[in-house]
């Protein structure tokens, strides 16, 4: 993923890092949408699974760091791009 291609300049290797930068970051917000759909489906339930949805929160705390992460790197190698490139 991060290995420079043949011929590949420095600008064009973060251009592209940003570029999977983007997409992991589009991925990890869809699966949070979705761990957090699901949290929702079972606290809504009769008799919830407290276990589960505790399991479910920690998860979405982790893509959420995951995302938060990703945006300051996206954010400063973007700004290196615009000096530099």
């Amino acid at each position: 993923m991060n290995a420079p291609t043949a011929g590949e300049s420095g600008c064009q290797l973060m251009k592209r890092l940003a570029k999977e930068l983007k997409v992991s970051i589009a991925k990890s917000q869809e699966h949070a949408a979705e761990v957090a759909s699901r949290i929702t489906e079972l606290e809504a339930q009769a008799i919830p699974d407290q276990s589960q949805i505790s399991a479910l929160k920690q998860t979405l705390e982790v893509l959420r760091k995951k995302v938060e992460e990703e945006r300051a790197s996206l954010s400063e190698l973007e700004d290196v791009i615009s000096e530099n490139c």
